[in-house]
């Protein structure tokens, strides 16, 4: 096994292996950096374009303060202190993260210390490498939608430790290789510099390999569904054989085994692998295979493990349909209302009935994201959603009569859908009282089942430049932003610049209430899209109010310390009051 001792010189710490869950682009942002750091000029559009790319749509959906983008969590972080540097007290990443605390708990009982590193961005990397010393990181790329922000990631991963070996895994990675295809998917391993990838959507098998070779050859290891360096230059598949897996229900975190230390009060927890549902729209289904169940006394034996840490008050299930099967979650509520967890998932409103519902708010239900995606049962019949307009609005009449929070997504121009069908959507989400709601473009994938059928539906183009008989992306990214100030009840929450359900969550979860978290999401949106001089915003009566809402509703920090590397950030330009 590996020495996991300090080298006796009061050097860096050795571990067998770091496990870095998500890895953030600071260079965006411009107003967040360490005094040492020589800073990206901003980008420049001419005046009177739209910039309609992935990092336009973002900055006009960030509040812009002397020409300096923010997103939710900086602008925050701002009001509150007066600088960002708090502002992973308000970011959707600082729950702890599901694959990394797995992973600890794996390996844990197997002798090889896994140290989870929840958040990191280039300043992280750069001061974990001042003071750790890991045989091997592993990297992944869940959380991650921009192929430039893994390759800056990896890199930086590979110059902080450059004798370290490091592998990349994570669901992006077999989302990429169906979308641009082995040629390219090979260019892009290349670029990114890492010894091997992992494809599966499991991956314990070939990390256990990997972890416990000793420093073997990852040539000489047989990795099922994992690529390595080959002799003669690219990658290769280390076997044609498809991992076998671990059963869900020998998959769940012993949270016993995790350092207390690095658990934020709320984490993330699942009952089940892949989806049920077929959605044309969507590869989640097709990356990570066919659908798995724990049972639900797993989930008791996983809760009563996690309550060992007094401090983890609420979890979030990452399961794509929890509430399918119904008479399987109907055991799973039944578990949770023997705990004292607040919890938030994913749902199908369409299922919902009235004793499950109230069950649900007793048992601890705080918040619930509901994929309707469109107003218009033919788009959903497009969508294979298998559902209604109606059978959604039956489900919505019990949720609103419990009081359970909503957040409601859509989805912009995916064929048969129409311009005016934006104005319904507002409608429809002031109609109901949602909360909080979002929008996005259709993004056109070939890993999504409705590449293949192009044709029929008259679908030109790929990714966000397409076009159909009745939309085109440039509507829809134009009517993306139009739904950000619309709805006179329901309050937009951006998932470019907020990462929406998380970030209410985060605010939930911190002892906000419905109306107080909303009262923040609205003062955002109120100078999102605009470039407002700092002394004008800081005098504005509703950036006083959310001042004192967020002095009155103290966040609590990272559970992370190397996470929250304040202290070499750039002064405060503004002091707070």
């Amino acid at each position: 096994m590996i020495d996991r001792a300090d080298d006796g010189r009061g050097g860096r710490e050795r571990v067998d292996a770091l496990f870095i869950s998500y890895y953030a682009d600071v260079d965006r942002w411009h107003n967040d950096w360490p005094a040492d750091i020589a800073r990206r000029p901003a980008r420049a559009v001419p005046e009177g374009r739209v910039d309609r790319t992935m990092m336009g749509r973002i900055e006009r959906q960030s509040v812009r303060i002397d020409g300096r983008p923010y997103d939710f969590p900086r602008f925050l972080s701002r009001v509150r202190y007066g600088h960002t540097r708090e502002y992973r007290r308000y970011d959707a990443y600082t729950p702890t993260h599901l694959s990394g605390a797995y992973y600890e708990s794996l390996f844990a009982a197997r002798g090889v210390r896994v140290r989870h590193v929840n958040s990191s961005d280039r300043v992280v990397i750069d001061r974990l490498a001042e003071r750790v010393a890991p045989r091997y990181v592993l990297f992944s790329t869940s959380f991650m939608v921009e192929v430039p922000t893994i390759l800056d990631g990896i890199q930086r991963v590979r110059a902080a430790w450059p004798d370290a070996t490091v592998i990349v895994g994570g669901f992006m990675l077999g989302e990429l290789e169906r979308d641009v295809g082995p040629d390219a998917f090979q260019r892009f391993m290349g670029a990114w510099g890492a010894d091997a990838y992992v494809m599966s959507a499991m991956g314990e098998e070939a990390l256990i390999a990997i972890l416990e070779s000793d420093g073997a050859d990852l040539g000489a290891l047989e990795l099922p569904e994992t690529y390595v360096r080959a002799a003669g230059g690219g990658f290769r598949r280390s076997t044609d054989r498809e991992e076998r897996g671990f059963e869900m229900d020998d998959s769940w975190v012993r949270w016993d085994r995790v350092d207390p230390a690095s658990l934020y009060h709320t984490v993330h927890v699942r009952t089940a692998r892949s989806c049920k549902f077929r959605c044309s729209f969507c590869s989640l289904f097709v990356v990570e295979g066919g659908l798995a169940f724990a049972e639900p006394e797993t989930l008791r034996k996983e809760l009563t493990s996690l309550k060992s840490h007094g401090h983890v008050r609420s979890v979030i299930f990452t399961d794509d349909t929890f509430n399918v099967p119904q008479r399987r979650f109907d055991d799973l509520v039944r578990v949770l209302a023997d705990f004292d967890f607040e919890w938030y998932s994913f749902y199908r409103s369409q299922f919902a009935d009235e004793d499950t519902v109230k069950l649900m708010r007793d048992s601890g239900c705080r918040g619930l994201f509901l994929g309707i995606e469109s107003v218009d049962d033919q788009v959903l019949r497009n969508m294979n959603k298998a559902t209604t307009l109606a059978s959604y609005e039956r489900g919505l009449e019990q949720i609103k009569k419990h009081a359970i929070p909503t957040h409601a997504n859509f989805i912009i121009g995916f064929p048969g859908d129409t311009p005016e069908n934006a104005q319904r959507v507002v409608d429809f989400v002031d109609r109901w009282e949602m909360p909080f709601y979002s929008v996005s473009p259709w993004f056109l994938a070939p890993s999504t089942p409705i590449w293949d059928q192009r044709e029929r539906f008259g679908v030109s183009g790929k990714y966000y430049n397409w076009e159909h008989a009745t939309m085109n992306s440039r509507q829809a990214i134009e009517l993306e932003q139009w739904m950000i100030k619309q709805p006179k009840q329901a309050v937009y929450m951006s998932q470019l610049s907020s990462d929406h359900f998380w970030s209410e969550i985060m605010m939930y979860s911190n002892g906000f209430t419905v109306d107080e978290a909303r009262e923040a999401a609205r003062t955002f949106n109120a100078f999102a899209g605009e470039d407002t001089p700092a002394a004008v915003l800081d005098a504005d009566p509703r950036v006083e109010r959310l001042r004192a809402l967020l002095t009155r509703r103290e966040m609590a920090p990272p559970a992370e310390a190397l996470g929250r590397h304040f202290e070499a950030r750039d002064e405060p330009r503004q002091p707070a009051r």
